[in-house]
């Protein structure tokens, strides 16, 4: 085997690299919770012990979930641990297993195109509430950007589709070659 040649089901540079990138995004988003329960700790104890709530908690809890739940989901799915049934999907494999390979496969496929399509959909709204400065909030009182929120979905769901993509990629190489006949 020369240096070029992956054996089947080898990481390549390519898995590596997405792998460090979303556990990367992993690592950020779960400091990110920590920072958030400090944050709300702190709201609470100062609402509760001298009357003066943290301005903008809400918001900034409102946000950071969307952003959190985005730069973890490509590394939940690359670890396998993406809530999914996979009742149909055993009993196929028992019983055609070509058949299974072929619906895993068309969901990973199908998994990577809706990751991409809500990229490409919200990918224009972040541009436009960066243009325009749209922030959230009460006006004087507390504000924070949008668009930082919407570039995590983007991230996330680019993310998210390479995670499909190299799914599917698997699924291909696992697969014998006579497994493309005759399905």
């Amino acid at each position: 085997m020369t240096t070029s040649e992956t054996p089947v089901g080898a990481p390549t540079r390519l898995d590596r690299l997405a792998d460090a990138v979303m556990g990367t995004a992993n690592v950020v988003a779960t400091l990110w919770i920590l920072g958030l329960m400090v944050l709300i700790v702190a709201d609470v104890l100062g609402r509760e012990t001298l009357g003066q709530p943290i301005a903008g908690v809400p918001e900034m809890v409102k946000y950071s979930i969307v952003g959190i739940v985005f730069l973890q989901i490509a590394h939940t799915h690359r670890k396998g641990e993406m809530i999914r049934s996979t009742g149909i999907l055993g009993m196929l494999t028992a019983r055609y297993p070509r058949a299974a390979k072929a619906m895993e496969l068309t969901a990973q496929l199908c998994g990577a195109a809706f990751a991409l399509t809500l990229a490409w959909a919200v990918w224009p709204k972040a541009i436009r509430a960066y243009e325009r400065g749209e922030m959230e909030g009460v006006q004087g009182h507390f504000t924070l950007p949008v668009w930082p929120f919407l570039s995590l979905i983007v991230l996330g769901s680019v993310l998210l589709a390479l995670s499909f993509l190299l799914s599917a990629a698997r699924e291909v190489q696992s697969r014998p070659t006579q497994a493309f006949r005759n399905t």
